[in-house]
């Protein structure tokens, strides 16, 4: 009959027991050590999976802040999403505002000046192109507007110089960073991001506030 420890539920291996079943009961007493053992960080992680309720401790706490952090949601965690940002495919992220998902980039690019509404069903698709519009002739732009090609070409311009657009569609840029003229805007040049839901974001919340 194989013992177990009170705390961590360690299997004790005994004398009688098969070579093949000790050494796997010695893996996972090696996983349940490991996962128990207690991590120091000088930040909030931004890679890597971690369970419900794990705790992480500051290297450095300080007066008025927190012994660490604990995760409340089993997931992945990662960095948050960034304003005119160039990403690569398999570059993940999660929103600003917590929502329970974080994301993989699937179609490389620059995100764009305003957060986009994340879309949270399974695997589905969110284009980081919030608040654009079609162009449209002798319009009044704002700075940071944002609009597409009549013809689409999987990047989006962002108004870099306030104006009226001219009469007739611009002949638009279309490798990043590059302006376009249109009348009196002009207009930013950028790849369009897309990003795909993958799962479960961790969720870190400080944990024992020191007076």
């Amino acid at each position: 009959m194989t013992l177990t420890t009170l705390v961590l539920n360690l299997k004790k291996p005994e004398i009688t027991d098969h070579i093949h079943q000790t050494v796997i009961d010695l893996h996972d007493n090696f996983q349940k050590l490991d996962d128990a053992a207690e991590v120091y960080i000088d930040a909030t992680p931004t890679s890597g999976s971690w369970t419900k309720n794990k705790k992480l401790y500051y290297t450095q706490p300080q007066n008025g802040g927190y012994v660490g952090i604990i995760n409340l949601r089993e997931g992945k965690a990662a960095p948050r999403w960034g304003s005119i940002t160039p990403y690569a495919i398999g570059d993940e992220v999660i929103p600003a505002e917590d929502n329970g998902h974080y994301y993989s980039c699937i179609q490389s690019g620059y995100s764009s000046p305003f957060e986009p509404v994340w879309s949270t069903s399974d695997s589905s698709v969110t284009e980081d192109t919030f608040n654009k519009e079609v162009w449209q002739p002798s319009k009044s732009y704002s700075l940071h507007d944002i609009v597409l090609s009549s013809i689409t070409n999987d990047r989006f311009y962002v108004c870099i110089t306030p104006g009226t657009s001219g009469v007739n569609e611009p002949q638009w840029a279309t490798s990043n960073g590059v302006s376009t003229t249109d009348n009196e805007v002009v207009w930013m040049t950028y790849r369009i991001v897309k990003w795909q839901e993958v799962g479960s974001a961790a969720h870190f919340r400080p944990f024992g506030k020191i007076e």
